[in-house]
C-alpha cells in the first residue's frame, strides 16, 4: 500500500466521523426532547392496592377443637422437627434460642424461666397458651404477637398444626384436656345452611358412615378372634408406631404420656403402676384388658371412655387394629388365648 493510499482511507474515516458528529447535532435541534412524566405502568405498593393479600392476612386461622380430636401425635413429633434448632422439647430441657417447650400447652405466655422474652410476648404475659393461641402462633407469629424475635414463618396446614399441638400437648406429666368441638353445633349450623337435597345427601352418608358393616362389627364380636389370628404382628409394629409419642411397649419400659403398654392384654384396666390414670378408666378398673375391650378402646376411646385423657382418634380399620392386637399379644409373657 502506498503512502497516498493510507492517507486516502484516514481521510475517510475521519470524515465519517465528523458527519456522526454533527447528524448527532442536527437531530437534537430538530426533535425537542422531553421527560418522562411518569411510568407507564403503575407498581402499586404492598398493602395500598392489594385488597386480596390484605383480607387474606385479615383471615382467622380454623377453629383447632374439630382437628385436634382427630390428630396425631406422632406426626406432630414429625412438625416439630423443623422448631429443634431453636427449642428442646424434653422435661427440664435447656432454653436456646427459643424457649423449652415441655408443658407449654396452658402454661403462661412468656413464662419460661430464664428465658429474656420479646416486648411482643411479653404484653401477653397475662393470658395463657391456650389451643387457640397456640394455633393462631403458629399460623403467623408476627401477626399473634407483632415485635416477637421469632423469625419462623408459621405452619401452613391447618392438620400440620393440629399434629404439632397434639404432640406438645402429651409434653406434659398431665396433659390438658383437650377442648370439645362442639360437634352438634357444627351439624346444626351445616343442616340449617344446606338445601333440601344437600340435606338428603347428607343424611344418607351419614346413615351409611354410622351402619354397622360386617367388618365393623367385628369390634368385640365373634369375628375379632379370626381377624387376629390372620393378623401379621410386624404390620401390627409399624401401626403402633403412631402410639409411640406417647406409650413404650418393651418390658419394663417407662410411662410417658401415657403407661407402658407391655402385658397391656389381660392386665386389669387403670393398674400400671406408677401411672395417674384419668377418672374415665379408673372408673373400670375392676374390669381386665381383654381383646374385644382393646378392640373397642383403639377403634374410638373417647366413646369407649368417656373423659379419657387419651386424645388419639382412633384406628378406624379392623385389620389395622386386629394387627395391632397381635402385635399387643406379643408384647407380654403369658398372653390370653385368642377369642374363637
Amino acid at each position: 500500500m502506498s503512502f497516498f493510499e493510507a492517507n486516502k482511507i484516514v481521510a475517510a474515516l475521519l470524515t465519517a466521523g465528523v458527519v456522526a458528529l454533527g447528524s448527532g447535532f442536527v437531530a437534537e435541534l430538530l426533535f425537542e426532547g422531553s421527560e418522562i412524566e411518569e411510568n407507564a405502568y403503575q407498581i402499586a405498593a404492598v398493602g395500598e392496592t392489594q385488597e386480596p393479600a390484605s383480607d387474606a392476612a385479615a383471615e382467622a386461622p380454623e377453629p383447632i377443637a374439630r382437628l385436634l380430636a382427630a390428630a396425631d401425635a406422632g406426626a406432630g413429633e414429625s412438625v416439630a422437627k423443623k422448631c429443634t434448632a431453636c427449642h428442646t422439647f424434653e422435661k427440664g430441657g435447656a432454653n436456646k434460642i427459643g424457649p423449652n417447650l415441655w408443658g407449654v400447652v396452658e402454661r403462661p405466655i412468656a413464662a419460661a424461666d430464664g428465658f429474656g422474652y420479646s416486648d411482643g410476648l411479653k404484653a401477653k404475659s397475662g393470658e395463657a397458651w391456650t389451643y387457640d393461641h397456640l394455633n393462631a402462633f403458629l399460623t403467623k407469629p408476627k401477626e399473634f404477637a407483632p415485635g416477637t424475635k421469632m423469625t419462623f414463618a408459621g405452619v401452613k396446614k391447618p392438620e400440620d398444626r393440629a399434629n404439632l399441638i397434639a404432640y406438645l400437648r402429651s409434653l406434659s406429666d398431665t396433659p390438658v384436656p383437650l377442648p370439645n368441638a362442639s360437634t352438634e353445633s357444627a351439624v346444626a349450623t351445616t343442616e340449617a345452611a344446606a338445601t333440601p337435597e344437600t340435606q338428603k345427601t347428607t343424611e344418607t352418608a351419614a346413615t351409611t358412615e354410622t351402619a354397622p358393616t360386617t367388618e365393623t362389627a367385628a369390634a368385640g364380636g365373634a369375628n375379632l378372634g379370626a381377624l387376629i389370628a390372620a393378623a401379621d404382628a410386624g404390620a401390627g409394629e409399624k401401626v403402633a408406631r403412631k402410639c409411640k409419642a406417647c406409650h413404650t411397649f418393651d418390658e419394663g419400659g417407662a410411662n410417658r404420656v401415657g403407661p407402658n403398654l407391655y402385658g397391656v392384654i389381660g392386665r386389669e384396666i387403670a393398674s400400671h403402676e406408677g401411672y395417674k390414670y384419668s377418672d374415665a378408666l379408673t372408673a373400670k378398673s375392676s374390669e381386665t384388658w381383654s381383646y374385644a375391650d382393646l378392640d373397642a378402646f383403639v377403634t374410638s376411646p373417647k366413646e369407649w371412655a368417656p373423659g379419657t385423657k387419651m386424645s388419639f382418634a382412633g384406628i378406624k380399620k379392623p385389620e389395622d387394629r386386629a394387627a395391632l392386637l397381635a402385635y399387643l399379644r406379643q408384647q407380654n409373657s403369658n398372653p390370653p388365648p385368642i377369642p374363637e
